[in-house]
């Protein structure tokens, strides 16, 4: 069995880490030179803006919407994936990191009857230590496990 961990609308959590103000503020992430939308909150995505979207072409609900915009800074957000990766391989040893947002988990080794639990603990530890929500989706495959994400990731 595998979990996918992936962190929710990562580069805009990352973003309301220093701007708490903003938990239900819709949120945009910009790409280099600030051409296109490259993560979206979920009241962003509720808006109707789409990823890859020309920043100038939904310059008319940034504004109608109070949507609150951000330069991309990769920077920071290695280093709160590193924070989560660091959480994630501290609380199992079978990690695979897979992008700057997501790791496998192989849960083999954990009786089936114990995933859910885990998985939620790591849930917890995960916001507790660095402030990012994640979704974790579980399957006998890491294609499966990627497909429970998806439908995990509606509930947030």
């Amino acid at each position: 069995m595998y979990a996918i961990v992936d962190a929710n609308n990562f580069y805009a959590s990352c973003e309301r880490l220093f701007h708490p103000a903003l938990a239900k503020t819709p949120i945009v992430v910009l790409s280099n030179n600030d051409g296109c939308v490259i993560a979206r909150s979920n009241e962003a995505k509720a808006l109707g803006l789409k990823m890859g979207e020309p920043y100038f072409q939904i310059k008319h609900l940034v504004n109608k919407h109070a949507i609150k915009v951000f330069s991309s800074n990769y920077a920071f957000y290695g280093d709160m994936s590193n924070r989560i990766m660091t959480v994630l391989e501290s609380n199992w040893p079978e990690t695979e990191v897979y992008s700057i947002d997501e790791a496998f988990l192989c849960l083999n080794s954990l009786p089936q009857s114990q995933h859910t639990a885990f998985c939620e603990q790591l849930q917890k530890k995960v916001r507790q230590y660095t402030g990012i929500p994640i979704s974790i989706g579980i399957g006998p495959s890491k294609t499966l496990a990627k497909l429970a994400n998806h439908v995990a990731k509606k509930r947030f």
